[in-house]
């Protein structure tokens, strides 16, 4: 971690090395040390039915996951357990089975000899869950915590004694009120609630402990974990790490939410196994969670030699993230830094009237459009373009690359400056900045560095001189960078934030990505690359090429923009990724509420079970939960309103319950 305390100011780390974690075998597989992360996945199906259960298990095993999680609520699962295995035997499947458990120990107990990995949730495996309004003092904390460890304990020993691991997994949702009440529902209870149960296995001499931290919000779920990494390695408690964004939905949706904080934790060198929890067939998981591996994980260490230190001081602090403050630049109508939502900018080529008034009916809107210009000709083109566009609906910018395109619109300003309400200029190492500030006669300026490779080489001396020069400007300018295919975006803008900050500059940051792989998954790569940055508070603008489906590329910064929580601009779904605990048919129930409620800016939890459900949905505006076989709870919050709704009646319900809050708004004619 770049601090060695909380809300410490720390030097810049340009590159991140992966953690060394302390091994735990989960069978013949390995996590932690110099291993690979590994990816795991949990079936859907009722673990008491073996042979749907072993067929997912074998399914998910040779679409390439490592480690199979199945769920555990009642005897009947237990005892499938050995048939499932012997199934898998039979279909020359070997693949280490996790139980999951909740609510009872005595379950625990019954499966740590047919599993290679129990896991547990703090949450729910011991402690009360309701306090009822009674008064909690130490001493009732203490006799809570002998019955913790009176009940834990036994499966730490049975563990212990057969060479089975633990996952010790915290979910945000799941706090107990014991911990609610002391720590409050944060990452900090729930990293005290997972210490309680590492120091229980540690005073019984167990070590083969894996530990996660998750959450449906990815900015709780990042903090949580480095938080607790900054606990653990404080205390010289090297644990792994499991890594994942719970109840993250289905689609788009859950794979960018995924991405977006799976990734930045890689990037910080964490995470030793992981699972992408998509409302789905748990087969698609896979492929995401192979990509954010192959993409996103940290080397050991760094195989070049390292390049003189960058002697800046890094204001971000990592386990508290905050947006960067910066100064409010107004560009036409849109005004892009202070308190405004981080912005949606398209690239596009110069076209016509139709290729316009398809970028003003995008929904959710593109707020500023670059045209680029390489010489006079295009500039004419692209003059013209922008000619489309009334004033006053967005931002029309011209990209100027090189001083033949900055010579060519000095020479002819008033053939578009009527057209155009900033300048996108891009420029080098070393040229002096002023004069292509100057350009634009003063209009606003958006300055982007054009710079390759990772930042601890000669690309990180640019960056720090390019926010020096750029300090030296007059108010109205715009910081970001162009980066070549080899280029780092998450360690390049992070320094580039730390150098503008030493700098004393408040220029607002332009983001935008490195050029994609053909075969890259941009679900994956974009949110887990500029989705790491917005979760770190990083980043005014989000700037991509248009590509041939404009659509779909504002679509996917607006995503990015929605799972990293800086902005809301459509229903955000907190929706499980079913188990054999889900009490309806989870991915088709999803899909009907989407339907009916996509269109409103509210948080909406659809669970599965109430395992998760009631405390997963204190992010929530409205909750839509199983409460029994073909029966669903209704929640406002945390508020039980109504119970034993019939699922087929359900998601109507919940449009009146919407309603009848006053939170109902009719959807937008379509543009």
């Amino acid at each position: 971690m770049p601090s060695d305390r909380p809300g410490a100011p720390a030097l810049f780390v340009p590159r991140a090395v992966r953690r060394l974690a302390h091994e735990v075998a989960i069978g013949d597989v390995i996590v932690g040390g110099r291993h690979p992360v590994a990816v795991q996945s949990m079936t859907t199906t009722r673990t008491a039915d073996a042979a749907a259960t072993a067929a997912q298990a074998a399914a998910l095993a040779r679409a390439g996951c490592a480690i199979v999680r199945v769920t555990v609520p009642s005897k009947p699962d237990a005892e499938a357990l050995p048939e499932i295995r012997r199934r898998l035997a039979q279909a020359g499947v070997k693949v280490p089975l996790v139980a999951d458990i909740h609510f009872t120990p005595s379950l625990a107990l019954a499966v740590v000899e047919l599993v290679e990995k129990v896991r547990v949730n703090p949450g729910n495996f011991a402690d009360r869950k309701s306090l009822k309004g009674e008064p909690y003092d130490d001493a009732r904390w203490d006799e809570d915590l002998r019955r913790v460890y009176e009940l834990f304990a036994p499966l730490v020993d049975r563990a212990k004694a057969r060479g089975t691991a633990l996952r010790i997994g915290t979910n945000h949702g799941s706090l107990s009120d014991r911990i609610v009440h002391r720590f409050g529902d944060s990452p900090l209870g729930m990293v005290e609630s997972a210490l309680e149960f590492v120091r229980i296995c540690e005073d019984r001499g167990f070590h083969d402990i894996v530990i996660s931290m998750k959450a449906s919000n990815p900015q709780v779920m990042v903090r949580a974990y480095r938080l607790l990494v900054e606990r653990l390695d404080r205390e010289h408690r090297p644990y792994p790490l499991h890594l994942g964004v719970t109840e993250a939905g289905g689609g788009d949706e859950g794979r960018i939410k995924s991405a977006s904080g799976i990734a930045t934790l890689l990037a910080d060198g964490l995470g030793d196994t992981v699972r992408v929890s998509l409302t789905e067939d748990p087969v698609n998981e896979i492929p995401v969670a192979r990509e954010l591996v192959r993409q996103f994980t940290a080397p050991f260490e760094t195989n070049s030699a390292p390049s003189p230190p960058l002697e800046v001081i890094e204001r971000r602090d990592p386990l508290d993230p905050v947006r960067r403050p910066a100064a409010r630049v107004e560009a036409g109508p849109i005004a892009f830094g202070g308190d405004e939502v981080p912005r949606v900018e398209l690239l596009v080529p110069p076209g016509g009237a139709r290729e316009a008034a398809a970028l003003l009916a995008l929904r959710p809107p593109v707020e500023a459009v670059d045209v680029p210009v390489a010489d006079a000709a295009t500039l004419d083109a692209a003059a013209a373009f922008l000619a489309q566009f009334p004033a006053g609906v967005l931002t029309r910018a011209l990209t100027l690359r090189g001083p033949a395109a900055r010579e060519a619109a000095a020479a002819r300003r008033a053939a578009w400056a009527s057209r155009v309400d900033r300048l996108t200029l891009v420029v080098d190492d070393g040229e002096d900045l002023a004069g292509p500030a100057a350009v634009g006669g003063g209009l606003p300026v958006a300055l982007l560095l054009r710079c390759d490779g990772p930042p601890d080489g000669p690309a990180g001396a640019a960056i720090a001189r390019f926010a020096s020069a750029v300090a030296g400007l007059a108010p109205g300018v715009m910081a970001g960078l162009e980066l070549g295919p080899g280029g780092a975006p998450i360690e390049s803008y992070r320094l580039l934030a730390a150098c503008l900050d030493r700098a004393g500059s408040r220029a607002p940051i332009v983001l935008s990505d490195r050029p994609a792989a053909a075969d890259e998954d941009l679900r994956v790569g974009v949110a887990g690359r500029l989705g790491s940055l917005l979760l770190d508070g990083i980043g005014d603008a989000v700037r991509m090429p248009a590509g041939p489906d404009p659509a779909a590329t504002a679509k996917l910064l607006h995503d990015v923009l929605q799972a990293a929580r800086r902005r809301l601009e459509r229903a955000d779904y907190i929706a499980c990724p079913s188990c054999g605990r889900t009490l309806f048919e989870l991915e088709e129930t999803t899909e009907r509420v989407r339907q009916l409620t996509a269109h409103l800016k509210l948080k909406i939890a659809v669970m599965g079970c109430v395992v998760n459900g009631p405390g997963e949905m204190a992010d929530a505006d409205f909750g839509y939960v199983g409460w029994g076989a073909g029966k669903v709870a209704l929640f406002v919050g945390r508020d039980l309103v109504e119970r034993d709704v019939p699922s087929a009646e359900a998601p109507q319900k919940l449009v009146d319950l919407i309603r009848a809050k006053g939170r109902w708004t009719d959807p937008e004619p379509g543009p």
